[in-house]
């Protein structure tokens, strides 16, 4: 239910479309890239082992870019957010205007929440994503995969990339020479947090154990 907070007129046999509430001003965002090297569309974890070495190894090099937000009455929100379309707009300090950056769609969201909206593409950070190393002990049931991870930053200042990986092989795993701390973000997914310098490279190494 969300209640519009004003009276308003509606004429004699009309339709008319009413603003739920008006644009927020100066909301504090983060900006997030995220690089998750597996192909769009891509299917994970199976109720089997997945035992096919070429499963899972193709590369995606596009870096995503998101703006996450806290819907509170500090950013001047703090109302329950309808889903539907949110547009964002940065503000130009050369001449105080608004430029529409981007837009996305959103779930329904409670106040004192994180919104998260996607921005698209990052246009000067890539990512490279390939197998290392791939063994298998189909006697033990043990399965050993590599990865190696390349982030290559065009910008003439750092940036700090989330990378996630998908842990789709088996349900049960474990991280084994990494180069990088991780973070276990769910039963089947890892999160690693780098810092690219400008206009340098950084590279995560990692392999995941499996056993069945």
């Amino acid at each position: 239910l969300y209640t519009l907070g004003r009276p308003t007129t509606l004429p004699e046999n009309s339709t008319k479309q009413i603003e739920l509430f008006e644009a927020a001003r100066g909301v504090q965002a983060n900006k997030i890239l995220l690089y998750y090297g597996l192909p769009q569309g891509f299917r994970g974890f199976f109720s089997n082992p997945m035992t096919d070495r070429n499963y899972g190894v193709q590369s995606n090099s596009k870096v995503d870019v998101y703006l996450e937000f806290r819907n509170s009455e500090t950013n001047g929100l703090g109302v329950p957010l309808p889903s539907g379309r949110i547009r964002v707009n940065q503000l130009d300090p050369d001449d105080q205007t608004l430029e529409f950056i981007g837009e996305d769609v959103i779930d329904h969201t409670p106040r004192d929440e994180e919104v998260r909206i996607t921005m698209g593409n990052a246009f000067d950070v890539v990512g490279e994503r390939r197998q290392t190393d791939f063994r298998i002990d189909t006697r033990t049931r043990n399965l050993w995969e590599s990865f190696e991870i390349k982030l290559r930053n065009h910008k003439p200042e750092p940036v700090e990339i989330t990378v996630l990986e998908s842990l789709y092989r088996a349900a049960n795993w474990a991280i084994e020479d990494g180069s990088h701390r991780h973070a276990k973000e769910r039963s089947d997914r890892i999160r690693f947090t780098v810092t690219v310098p400008p206009d340098g490279e950084t590279v995560i190494t990692y392999t995941a154990h499996y056993d069945w």
